[in-house]
């Protein structure tokens, strides 16, 4: 950046008197940052960040000392601050004070230290907001993404402020962008430096799992959904029987110990499982409506189950949360008013409006209305939403959706919303400005949004910011017109997007990258604009995967294969891309096995065609002569890069890529008695494949609902071992729309069980193992008389190894190590 000629001086909100404080000089200073040597962690983390900045920005540098000096920049609730006058006891939580007394500048606000927690059980760090604030409107520093490259700080020789007094809070007092790699340490930096946070703690994810564990259902099966009659055994996302008295109580219950074992946690999550499935027994049923689209409503029956364990928790811990979500088939309120236990907490998550779907005016009326209502029921609210999300691996640009942003906060604040929950995107390469402006928007629901994307661009991009407004812009215009054009597109990434948007305006986004890149100077904004490029790259060989682009190899951003997985595999670890790779040793790879060939299967049937579904881990044995090679086939991404990673017996990993259909997987320079290759495909993502060199085995207790097996089925071969004399095996569907049957058949070729899931999802039965019944059994999945074979799970019980072969001349049998 070039050193600005004159003072750079700012202009404070609030009460301007006379004689402006000259902070920096010519580059040098006289100034000194205070703190106390007790203050709180996040006090001190703003210290370091004042110094930092002041430096990076004018090369002077401002001491931290511990005790109070002038000139000084004075940080926190401290004797000097008080003897100045200042007090925090009319600051908000996570708000700030900042202001002047003679030569001395004052940052002060609510600060919680180590383990101390505010009423709503969570944290204030208002001392370092200000601080952060005062960089911004002082120095002009904006932090436009994590890292080092993602700091936007101009230079200057001088700096001057006015005398002045201000306060900011922010309206919102739960604020999260989560999905952004939060978890690395440049993020959180970043989340403090936007000042993410909460002094209300809210606990909602999805919880009937942890709460209510599937293997209570032989003990109190009245206490899991019924359908079709019967209550079903809990697989993959299951529900519950929300009206069963005992059921209510465990859930108590389950509260109650987290609170009792945790103190200082105020709040316990009462949201229901993600998906369908809800119970139909006469109880549930007669409390549950339709919705104005003539869909089944559960509203009442949730709120009812809310109010009922709210108010056994609040016997034992009545100053302690309950929160749940409002969300799916229960995202419209109740036709008649429901009173709230005071200690129930709602987090509204309009589904309806997912992934850019706020662009349809209907959308938007819908929205507004339920909004008016859900605050009508009660104060205890907060939102949930990803409303201008794209999450994908395939590197397709996030548009930042700014008439949507426009629509959504100041609505949000009017309508009095405690918390907002808003996704961004991990791939920081193509969603920094999506990240930013939520953010933004998060401390100030009433910022002006163009304006933020003005500076951002600016910022970001330097001399190439008319066209990279232009690329975001387009984005934003094609994405606005496909949804209009095409009422059923949802959230999720389709191939028809992929071609709607992205293939057909390609060029067009390629053109305005390359000249932004051909004027831009500043090494930063040339390294943003590179995170960018390499998304384009990915979304490029993408595109071609899916034959949507002519004369692709005439694009500046085409790779070849081995190119393309070399980009990937160099950045497993970067903030550009979503992390498509596993980034710990995945457990199952770390248990030591026992593998050998099976014999010859007896009643074996011609392999048929198949698919597999979803992640997926294959066992791998060596048979010696020739490579192991693994070939894919009809890969289906769904907007997800579906990958691979392989490792030897000890788990330790031997290589990891795409899945291509024209790369195969080779194991063959690390020896190895088996291979364990795992494979990332999603819930979405399918695959077919074929192995040569190996027998193999896949692992049927990967996923939670078992082995996932979609439209094309094979018979399924799985060992019984000596000295079991019977087993569990579980079928399941989706009825009434997808179902499937099931014959077992023991290695005699006697029918030992027939499995039908036509009309409950779930079938699971307990096999007697007759004498010389131990070897390999067989289960043909089947269509039934009504619906269609799709999505199939097959899950094998706890007596088993765990593992189906599919292919019965490479059967591969498992043994105690």
């Amino acid at each position: 950046m070039k050193k600005l000629s004159k003072p750079f001086v700012l202009i404070f909100s609030g009460v301007a008197l006379a004689s402006p404080l000259e902070l920096v000089q010519d580059g040098k200073t006289s100034y000194v940052i205070y703190h106390e040597a007790s203050a709180p962690q996040s006090v001190a983390m703003a210290a370091v960040d004042l110094q930092r900045y002041f430096k990076e920005a004018t090369g002077a540098e401002l001491p931290i000392i511990r005790e109070p000096r002038e000139p000084m920049i004075c940080l926190g609730q401290n004797d000097a601050a008080r003897a100045a006058g200042f007090s925090v006891r009319d600051v908000p939580l996570e708000g700030f004070r900042i202001a002047t007394r003679g030569k001395n500048v004052y940052i002060l606000g609510p600060d919680t230290t180590e383990g101390q927690r505010t009423p709503g059980g969570g944290t204030t760090t208002g001392t370092r907001n200000g601080a952060y604030a005062f960089l911004e409107k002082c120095l002009g520093v904006r932090w436009l993404m994590p890292g080092d490259s993602g700091d936007y700080v101009p230079k200057a020789t001088d700096i001057t402020i006015p005398q002045t007094d201000m306060m900011d809070a922010p309206f919102f007092l739960n604020r999260r962008v989560p999905y952004t790699q939060q978890g690395r340490p440049e993020v959180k930096k970043w989340w403090a430096r936007q000042r993410l946070g909460w002094s209300l703690y809210l606990h909602h994810s999805h919880n009937w799992q942890q709460s209510v564990r599937a293997d209570l259902f032989d003990e109190h099966p009245e206490w899991f959904a019924e359908r079709g009659g019967e209550r079903v055994r809990p697989s993959g996302r299951y529900k519950l029987c929300t009206t069963n008295d005992g059921l209510v109580r465990a859930f108590a219950e389950a509260a109650i110990r987290h609170f009792d074992a945790n103190p200082q946690s105020s709040c316990f999550s009462l949201s229901p499982s993600d998906s369908g499935g809800w119970c139909e027994c006469s109880e549930c049923s007669a409390l549950y409506e339709k919705d104005p689209h003539g869909n089944r409503s559960v509203t009442p029956a949730i709120l009812k189950f809310y109010n009922d364990v709210a108010r056994l928790v609040a016997k034992k811990h009545p100053d302690k949360l309950l929160a749940g979500y409002v969300y799916s088939a229960y995202v419209f309120p109740p036709r008649q008013r429901v009173k709230l236990e005071p200690n129930v907490f709602l987090v509204w998550a309009p589904s309806f409006d997912y992934g850019f779907r706020l662009f349809r005016p209907e959308l938007r009326r819908q929205w507004e209305e339920l909004a008016n209502e859900w605050t009508q029921i009660t104060d205890n609210i907060a939102y949930y939403d990803l409303p201008n999300c794209v999450h994908n691996e395939v590197g397709a640009p996030n548009p930042p959706g700014l008439k949507i942003l426009q629509f959504l906060y100041p609505r949000l604040k009017h309508a009095g919303m405690k918390g907002v929950y808003v996704y961004g995107n991990p791939a920081w390469g193509h969603s920094a400005l999506m990240n930013y402006l939520l953010a933004k928007l998060a401390w100030n629901p009433l910022a002006d949004v163009d304006a933020l994307f003005d500076e951002f661009c600016e910022k970001a991009y330097g001399r190439g910011a008319e066209e990279m407004k232009e690329f975001y812009l387009l984005l934003d215009r094609e994405t606005e017109r496909y949804f209009l054009a095409n009422p059923n597109e949802h959230g999720a990434l389709s191939e028809g997007r992929m071609r709607g948007v992205y293939a057909r305006n390609f060029a067009a986004l390629e053109r305005l990258y390359r000249t932004a890149q051909s004027k831009i100077e500043d090494p930063d904004a040339r390294s943003r604009l590179e995170m960018l490029g390499a998304n384009l790259k990915v979304l490029h060989w993408n595109l071609c995967q899916l034959g949507l682009l002519e004369k692709p190899k005439t694009s500046s951003f085409h790779l070849t294969d081995d190119d393309f997985f070399s980009l990937i595999t160099d950045n497993r670890e970067s903030l550009a891309l979503t992390r498509p790779f596993e980034a710990r040793r995945p457990r199952v790879v770390r248990a030591r096995l026992s593998v050998s060939a099976a014999e010859q299967i007896k009643n074996a049937e011609a392999v048929r065609e198949f698919r597999l579904r979803g992640d997926q881990h294959i066992l791998l044995q060596p048979t010696g002569g020739s490579p192991v090679t693994v070939h894919f086939s009809d890969v289906a991404r769904r907007g997800k890069l579906v990958t691979y990673a392989t490792y030897d017996e000890s788990g330790n990993e031997i290589s990891a890529g795409v899945l291509s259909e024209r790369k195969p997987v080779v194991l063959d320079d690390i020896p190895s008695p088996y291979y364990h290759l795992l494979i990332s495909a999603g819930g979405r993502g399918s695959f077919r494949l074929t192995v040569s060199g190996a027998n193999w085995a896949v692992n049927g207790r990967f996923a939670d609902r078992g082995l996932h097996l979609l439209g094309r089925m094979t018979p399924v071969y799985f060992q019984v071992p000596d000295g079991i004399k019977s087993f569990h095996l579980q079928l399941e569907a989706t009825p009434p729309g997808e179902t499937a049957t099931g014959t077992l058949y023991s290695p005699d070729g006697r029918n030992a069980a027939r499995f039908d899931c036509s009309v409950k999802p779930v079938d699971r039965k307990e096999i007697a193992v007759g004498p010389r019944e131990a070897g390999f059994w067989k289960l043909v999945i089947q269509r039934a008389k009504v619906g269609v074979v799709d999505d199939v799970w097959v899950m094998p019980g706890d007596e088993l190894s765990g593992y189906f072969s599919l292919v019965p001349e490479q059967a591969l049998r498992l043994g105690k190590n």
